[in-house]
């Protein structure tokens, strides 16, 4: 498996982690639910930054603080989705 791909894994994997983690860590302390985008683009980023120093791509940190951008933004488009569907 080439870099490249090990990369793209790290953020398309990260997704549902960053999802997990929001349920699991955030959720239950958080009451304010405004705040659980901004705390899905924190462990987005915080995700593939650790992913990039595990996998020994550390010399593409700023790839892997966009990446967890986007991983992050996609995260918290799953809870207004979820939202929007629930009626709520």
């Amino acid at each position: 498996m080439t870099p490249e791909q090990i990369i793209a894994l790290q953020g398309l994997g990260g997704l549902a982690i960053v999802v997990a983690l929001v349920q699991i860590l955030i959720k239950p302390f958080l009451m304010d639910a405004r705040l659980w985008p901004v705390a899905a683009i924190v462990l987005g980023v915080g995700w593939n930054l650790f992913l990039a120093y595990v996998l020994g791509t550390g010399d593409s940190w700023g790839y892997a603080v966009i990446l967890g951008l986007l991983t992050g933004l996609a995260a918290s488009g799953a809870y207004s989705t979820q939202s929007t569907l629930r009626g709520q």
